[in-house]
């Protein structure tokens, strides 16, 4: 059905070295047809955003901004409520989920964001979405095409 979006594939790199992260992002973008893998270059990840998109036209930096972020997490939750995306059953996910808090800068702007815990902040969340805001843009690919979002 055209709209839906359905998460296969939900990998974590909690602990993993850089560099083990990085050659399996390789191996995946050599094997697998990818039509683009979002990296958050604007924390930890900006390293690895840099070597990939060097060698891998498809690697994309994503810059999370508070602007970015509002405008993802208010799609992503319209996309929820239509049930147009199918999510693995999984405590840690719904858990992230229902982090994600809205809040009011004292400048008047909108932030959406959870509380750092020791198993990150909310990184599932923010890949998940990005996974299904990315391919619902007007350049959406054929079918056969894999959509892999990585926050760093």
């Amino acid at each position: 059905m055209a709209g839906r979006f359905t998460c296969r594939m939900l990998r974590s790199f909690e602990g993993v070295p850089f560099a083990e992260q990085e050659g399996h992002l390789r191996r995946l973008l050599s094997v697998l047809p990818v039509a683009r893998l979002s990296v958050d270059k604007s924390g930890i990840g900006m390293n690895l955003a840099e070597n990939l998109a060097r060698d891998f036209p498809q690697v994309v930096a994503e810059n999370f901004t508070n602007d970015s972020k509002e405008r993802w997490a208010t799609d992503f939750k319209i996309l929820l409520q239509r049930r147009d995306v199918t999510l693995p059953r999984e405590r840690e996910l719904v858990g992230q989920i229902h982090s994600i808090k809205r809040r009011v800068l004292p400048s008047g702007k909108v932030s959406f964001d959870a509380e750092r815990t020791n198993r990150g902040h909310a990184d599932k969340f923010w890949a998940v979405v990005l996974a299904c805001q990315q391919e619902r843009g007007p350049e959406r690919r054929g079918s056969g095409e894999i959509g892999v979002r990585v926050i760093g």
